[in-house]
Formats: C-alpha cells, sequence, structure tokens
C-alpha cells in the first residue's frame, strides 16, 4: 500500500508518490499496489493505518504524511518504508529528520565556516541541537541561537543577535514563509553570511518565489536533488515515474519514494513463497549493499549501536548551493554515522 497527503487542506501535498511507486514496481506482475490518502489529517491516516491492516497488506510505502503516528502499523508488524518513524522497529525511513539536522551542521562547517548562527521556530530547540551538533562535530562553534514565534512579523532582531555575536553561516529552520522573512532580513543585514537549509524548507516553489534572493544558499538533503539534472539516478527517477504517468512531477517526495521502492523490490526478491508482513520485513532487514543509482550510497539495513538513531540507514548529507534559481552539487555524500553513534 501507498500512502500520504495526496490531497491535503495545508498547501503541501504528494499525489506523485503513487505512479512513482508503480513506475519502481511494474516489473512484478503479481504485486497489487493499493493507495489511501491521508488528507492531511490524523484522522485519514489512522483510517489509512486501518485499512492497511484490514486488507492484510504485506508493507506500506509511505509519502509525506501530516501526521505520523504509527503505533497500529507497528502493532500489526506491518513494514514502513519512506517517510516514517525511525523509532519503529519495523521502520525503514528513507531520510530521518534527526539525521539530517546534523547533516544540515555538518554540511554548513563544509562550506568553511566556523562561526554558527541559529534562526529557528520556537519551541524546536530539540531539533535546533542536532545542527549544533554536526556544526561542532566539525570544529566550529555556535555562537548564538534565535527563536522566533511561528506568526513573528520583524526578524531583524533576531539577525541582529546572531549577526551581533559574530556569525558568519546562520542555519535556517523555520516554515518556508518564515524561512522566506529568514532569507531576505539576512540578506538585507549587510553582512556577508552564508546561509543554509534542508530541502524540506527551501522546497522548489519557496526556492522559485525567492528569485534571485536564493543564489548562493546552501541546501543539504540526505538523497540528490530532484533537480539536479547531472545524476543518471535523477534520469531514472524520472523514467520510472513517467512510465506510469507522463506528468508526475518530480519532487523531494517523489525521490523519497522511488527508493522506497526500490528498497521493496530488492526485498522482493529475496523473498519466496507467500509475502506477509513478517517475511518482508524480515528481507528489508536483510538487505546489503542495494544499489540505488547513486541516489543514495548503497544501502545496508544495518541498525546503528546508538539507541536513538538505530533506525537510520541512510545517514549521509550532501550540499547544494542555488545559482540561477538551480541547485548545483557541491562535493559528494558525506557520512554522517560516527556522530550519530556518539552518545
Amino acid at each position: 500500500m501507498v500512502i500520504g497527503d495526496l490531497t491535503s487542506t495545508i498547501p503541501f501535498k504528494v499525489p506523485e508518490v503513487v505512479p512513482v511507486a508503480r513506475g519502481v514496481l511494474r516489473g512484478f506482475p503479481n504485486v497489487r499496489i493499493e493507495t489511501c490518502d491521508a488528507k492531511g489529517t490524523s484522522g485519514g491516516y489512522q483510517i489509512c493505518a486501518r485499512q492497511a491492516i484490514t486488507e492484510k497488506v504485506a508493507g506500506v510505502i509511505q509519502g509525506f504524511v501530516t501526521a505520523q503516528d504509527q503505533t497500529a502499523l507497528t502493532k500489526a508488524g506491518i513494514p514502513v518504508v519512506g517517510v516514517t518513524d525511525d523509532r519503529s522497529p519495523n521502520s525503514f525511513p528513507v531520510s530521518s529528520s534527526f539525521a539530517l539536522y546534523v547533516s544540515l551542521g555538518v554540511g554548513l562547517a563544509k562550506t568553511g565556516c566556523t562561526k554558527l548562527g541559529i534562526v529557528y521556530l520556537d519551541g524546536s530547540d530539540f531539533l535546533i541541537d542536532y545542527i549544533k551538533r554536526g556544526f561542532e562535530s566539525r570544529g566550529g562553534q555556535e555562537v548564538a541561537r534565535a527563536p522566533v514565534a511561528a506568526n513573528a512579523a520583524d526578524l531583524s532582531p533576531a539577525v541582529a543577535k546572531l549577526t551581533g555575536a559574530g556569525a558568519t553561516c546562520v542555519a535556517v529552520s523555520l516554515v518556508p514563509s518564515g524561512a522566506a522573512q529568514a532569507l531576505t532580513a539576512l540578506r538585507q543585514s549587510g553582512r556577508t553570511l552564508t546561509i543554509g537549509g534542508i530541502s524540506a524548507i527551501f522546497n522548489e516553489d519557496l526556492l522559485s518565489s525567492l528569485g534571485s534572493l536564493a543564489n548562493g544558499l546552501i541546501v543539504v538533503d540526505s538523497q540528490l536533488n530532484s533537480h539536479d539534472g547531472t545524476a543518471a539516478g535523477i534520469g531514472q527517477v524520472q523514467a520510472d515515474a513517467r512510465a506510469v504517468d507522463s506528468k508526475t512531477k518530480i519532487t523531494e517526495q517523489a525521490v523519497v519514494a522511488w527508493i522506497a521502492a526500490r528498497l521493496v523490490g530488492s526485498a522482493l526478491r529475496s523473498t519466496s513463497g507467500e509475502v506477509t508482513p513478517a517475511s518482508l520485513t524480515a528481507a528489508l532487514n536483510g538487505l546489503h549493499g542495494v544499489d540505488l543509482a547513486g541516489v543514495v550510497p548503497p544501502w545496508t539495513s544495518q541498525p546503528l549501536d546508538n539507541p536513538s538513531f538505530r533506525r537510520v540507514f541512510n545517514h549521509y548529507g550532501v550540499n547544494y548551493e542555488i545559482s540561477g534559481g538551480k541547485a548545483v552539487r557541491k562535493g559528494e555524500f558525506y557520512d554522517i554515522a560516527p556522530i550519530l553513534r556518539a552518545n
């Protein structure tokens, strides 16, 4: 089953995950793919979870969902691959938000910056500490952080706090509308700053609206950017999706769904007899060195020995710089597993 916010009352939905999954798995004639729209609500997601259990699906490929309480699926032993709760014993997250924030810290340090400021949504310090952890692992220092309210109209005081502390690079962790405000205020500060964020925040729509203001922005991700025109792997994502629907939009969520479906396909090839949640989970846990066309490094489902990150199997980051509205890759993947293993 493919679950995602295929429609939603908020301006973020991921219908593209369905044709991507179907395209990747089209070579498995005995595989039937059901879909369920979580509709951007907790109730909608739980309806999908109950449907998966009732229909006795072998596994779930999950795109972005606003509500993500996987308790029912965990109790049913159904493996969930893609955008998942990385604390669940039957989860196979393609990307972990906690790990990605560590990557953001490392990625900004890799630009040569040594003094970090962070502007972030008030109340999310637990995430911001991961940025600090990644940055300081590379010898840098966090010099200031500035929390802002979700409805803050003026971000100049937050920017002044960071620049006044001597920050030469700034990590932005806000909702997209707030990130646009922050980037504008940072550009208007008169300081030369390296500014970075993750692709889930600085998404395609936001970058398009920012125009030239986004030039020089560092965008960090845990897989290749969906607009990396130089990558053969992204071409394969497009080919698989458009084999089912020629109008499929290739987004970051499409890339995540493609990886998830490829992992399911690899697991299916190693199973024999009836495919059940238990047999598919065992096969997914046994994956080793799965070639994902460079979209992420070869996948091995080997748990890390830190309980907080045990199910983080894709422990890599990659930097992109925005230039002329396009994401330009800056270097290769870097492995953050040593940081995640440390207590």
